[in-house]
């Protein structure tokens, strides 16, 4: 069925005010599918996890989908050089589950959505979308399938706000505990009324309330600048309340600011991106620094030879500190880098492979108390990668992959990152999501892809 035909058959399925906008828009349907068989072992890790030290490696097999998703998009010509444009992408459940791989539910509109006007200026657009930073991930990528080197590069991925006071039951009372009936100070519940918060240590980031401006381009050219709207800052009630225990805590306002310029001529590509984030790193605790600023810069590249690319990236990350007490700073920097590449054997075939690497956490301050709690190579960790592709068609395709992520096993800090979709979970690079620190993890799988 042409795409076209289809966004109307859905629309008209949504209800009459979507078939009315397929009728007076392009509007067209989009997917992918990528299910693939899993075996993934988790190392023997003698970390202790509570009063049960872990005692043996264990394996897991598993049917998966990796961010099954569909979308529509479409534009309208409102002339003068002036287009309007949008996309609304939503997640979906092809294997039964309650939610998607990346923990955002499967409701309309739960992955890259947005609205915008396009001209000989540039464009301008408002939505949850991945941010201007992220678009860097874009020029040095080289792997086709399960790469998953975004879990090194930017401190893993994530979907959320930035943020929220609401969402976070410190700021709720004196205590620094939920609101209750009994609370001195009457505080207001602390209900998350504006959206799930991403991983604060993240800098790939999908944001919510984000708007992005593009410039035209220009020589080969394309700058962005992004930014999301304040909408956590906090209620007055709510400085009140923690101005009567902290009465130097600065307001929680989180602000982040997005930038990235990319230049593409011929076979090259190269890329450069800075995005800063102020209040997200313990921002929103009582007894710490509201408004810490932490930076990241990212450069990239990836250049075509013909018969396959080769990509390269790095970045540096700089946490700043987000603890009041003298001596006992907890910011810390983080370098991280990434090679990849993917060779043509046969005109359906190709091999790639990755290589992503951190070697931890430096210039750690004496308060560094989160999740790992320490610094330098028990923090560090790297992910190789090796797979083939065949392509059936256009739009489907086989792939087959070797993983092995190394979070250097066997130490109580150790990293806990994982594949950003499969059993435990993903563990970001700064907190514990389903691994025991330092746990290693190798998989081997075997999947099919199809696009519309």
């Amino acid at each position: 069925m042409n795409k076209k035909l289809m966004a109307v058959a859905v629309a008209g399925a949504i209800g009459a005010p979507g078939l009315a906008l397929a009728q007076a828009a392009n509007v067209s349907i989009y997917g992918h599918f990528d299910g693939t068989l899993r075996s993934s072992k988790y190392s023997d890790s003698t970390v202790v996890v509570g009063p049960v030290a872990s005692a043996s490696a264990l394996t897991k097999q598993q049917l998966h989908f990796n961010a099954p998703r569909w979308g529509l998009r479409g534009s309208e010509d409102l002339g003068g050089g002036l287009t309007a444009y949008f996309q609304m992408e939503s997640g979906m459940n092809p294997d039964g589950r309650a939610i998607t791989s990346d923990g955002v539910t499967a409701g309309l509109g739960g992955r890259d959505s947005y609205i915008g006007l396009r001209g000989s200026w540039g464009s301008f657009a408002g939505g949850g979308f991945s941010t201007a930073y992220t678009a860097v991930s874009g020029v040095w990528n080289a792997v086709p399938s399960g790469g998953h080197a975004q879990q090194i590069m930017g401190n893993t991925d994530t979907t959320g706000t930035a943020p929220n006071p609401n969402c976070n039951a410190a700021v709720a009372g004196p205590t620094g505990v939920a609101s209750t009936a009994a609370s001195p100070a009457g505080s207001l519940a602390s209900l998350c009324t504006q959206g799930v918060e991403g991983n604060a240590l993240s800098f790939h980031r999908r944001t919510a309330n984000y708007i992005e401006y593009t410039t035209p381009n220009m020589s080969g050219f394309t700058g962005k600048i992004g930014t999301a709207l304040g909408e956590n800052k906090e209620t007055s009630r709510q400085r009140d309340i923690v101005a009567a225990v902290n009465p130097g805590a600065a307001t929680f306002n989180p602000k982040h600011w997005s930038y990235s310029l990319v230049w593409a001529g011929g076979p090259f590509s190269a890329a450069i991106g800075y995005e800063t984030h102020q209040g997200f790193r313990a921002g929103n605790a009582l007894g710490n620094v509201r408004d810490s600023k932490d930076k990241g810069t990212t450069i990239g590249g990836k250049w075509n030879f013909g018969a396959g690319e080769i990509g390269l990236g790095w970045e540096s990350l700089n946490y700043g500190t987000a603890i009041n007490t003298v001596g006992a700073e907890n910011g810390f920097k983080q370098t991280n880098w990434v090679i990849n590449g993917n060779y043509k054997i046969t005109a359906a075939g190709t091999i790639s492979a990755g290589y992503s690497k951190t070697p931890g956490r430096k210039s750690c301050g004496a308060g560094l108390t989160d999740a790992l709690g320490t610094c330098g190579n028990p923090t560090g960790a790297s992910i190789f990668n090796l797979a083939y592709d065949h392509s059936l068609s256009k739009r489907t395709g086989l792939y087959a992959m070797y993983g092995k992520i190394n979070n250097n096993g066997n130490t109580v800090a150790g990293a806990t990152y994982n594949y950003i979709q499969g059993p435990l979970s993903n563990g970001a690079g700064g907190t514990i999501g389903g691994l025991v620190g330092g746990t290693d993890v190798t998989t081997y799988l075997v999947g099919v892809k199809h696009s519309f």
